[in-house]
């Protein structure tokens, strides 16, 4: 799920210059941001968050809270593309692969069921 999100922020030229573009223009055009949110990282969470939840449902992951761990993982896998594509600079394939698997490895260590202690 990870290197999919991260694809697909990433993966077309003419979305990222489009997302570029948008991000400058919205105080110019705030119909736009109307339309842009419409499609933006919010439309992900409704999927990230039934995905965690169902985690935390099974004893896989500690998650009290949704809101915050929804946005951590937002954070660490998709950001970096984003804050690098608005320099129009890329992250290469092994910078990704290490940042997902990092990200990842962050995020569950942080998530991780905790054994009740005595």
């Amino acid at each position: 799920m990870a290197r999919a999100w991260v694809k697909g922020i990433s993966a077309d030229p003419d979305i990222v210059a489009l997302r570029n573009v948008v991000a400058r223009e919205l105080h110019r055009f705030p119909e736009l941001g109307g339309a842009w949110h419409q499609s933006g990282p919010e439309r992900h969470h409704p999927a990230v968050a039934e995905a965690l939840r169902r985690l935390d449902e099974e004893g896989r992951l500690d998650i009290p809270d949704i809101e915050a761990p929804i946005l951590q993982l937002y954070s660490l896998l998709v950001f970096p593309h984003l804050a690098f594509s608005a320099y129009g600079a890329d992250i290469d394939e092994d910078l990704t692969d290490r940042l997902t698997t990092n990200g990842v490895d962050m995020f569950l260590g942080h998530y991780a069921p905790h054994p009740m202690r005595p």
